[in-house]
């Protein structure tokens, strides 16, 4: 396990070129996105700063999202699955070659079938059926299951061949070619027209296991207080941590790269 020295947001420099933000535990409260967070992200996007959406919800989920807030990229699916607006136009980057999705459905649904037989109380999450790429297993958000029962899914799944990562609410598991900091790099390249090796003047911010990638891969990542939860269990830590948790942690975060910027 690799263990950043975690230090206060206070000594966060810019320059921030965009904010990638997690949303479940980390945008949102509870189940909600608060007000003053929406407001919070509008307005650091009408800074210049544009804000990418990055979740392991579902496709039906993103472009949703897409459809009700300025932002300008969701990833979805943890990678699998990523929106990008073009003008009036919305255009989707997919992890995997499309053609190659209906073997890779097959495979995970017979992978469904086992954890089903063997993990009491699991079941697919609600929204499986809005996901394109992925699927999701519902440890914590309908059903209520311990840690543990989430980790046996994901062993399992894993030796099916399949990746497979724990987020707060749901397994999400699929073709293991693609995550969230895959995703991100693709962004970073294609859309925001960076160097998708070097994520230096990017900010990522998240809450969950499944955000150890990123917190790996982005130099200045930012853990809103809830990880803490979790923090002996992240391959890869964030090198910030805020004092609140959830929504209030990131509007924490975007307060602090707009007092930043304007120096």
């Amino acid at each position: 396990m690799t263990d950043k020295i975690t230090r206060p947001l206070s000594e966060l420099r810019g320059p921030v070129r965009a904010l990638f933000s997690d949303i479940d535990g980390t945008m949102t409260t509870g189940d909600r996105i608060e007000a003053s967070t929406y407001q919070a992200l509008e307005a650091l996007g009408e800074s210049g700063i544009p804000v990418i959406m990055v979740t392991g919800r579902s496709s039906g989920f993103a472009h949703a999202a897409m459809k009700m807030t300025p932002v300008p990229v969701v990833v979805s699916e943890n990678g699998g699955v990523t929106f990008v607006r073009d003008g009036k136009k919305i255009r989707k980057l997919y992890g995997v070659p499309p053609a190659s999705l209906p073997e890779w459905r097959r495979r995970m649904n017979d992978v469904v079938g086992e954890v089903l037989s063997k993990v009491p109380g699991a079941r697919l999450s609600s929204d499986s059926k809005y996901r394109e790429v992925d699927l999701a297993l519902d440890w914590n958000e309908e059903v209520s299951l311990p840690a543990e029962a989430a980790d046996t899914m994901v062993q399992m799944i894993r030796k099916a061949g399949l990746s497979a990562s724990r987020s707060s609410v749901h397994v999400n598991f699929g073709p293991p070619h693609f995550d969230k900091l895959s995703a991100c790099m693709t962004v970073v390249r294609q859309v925001l027209k960076g160097d998708g090796n070097d994520l230096s003047q990017y900010v990522f911010v998240g809450d969950a296991l499944n955000d150890a990638p990123m917190f790996g891969g982005f130099p200045t990542s930012v853990g809103v207080a809830n990880i803490r939860a979790w923090w002996d269990q992240l391959d890869f830590k964030p090198a910030f941590v805020t004092e609140h948790a959830e929504g209030k942690g990131l509007r924490e975060v975007i307060a602090h790269i707009m007092s930043i910027s304007k120096r």
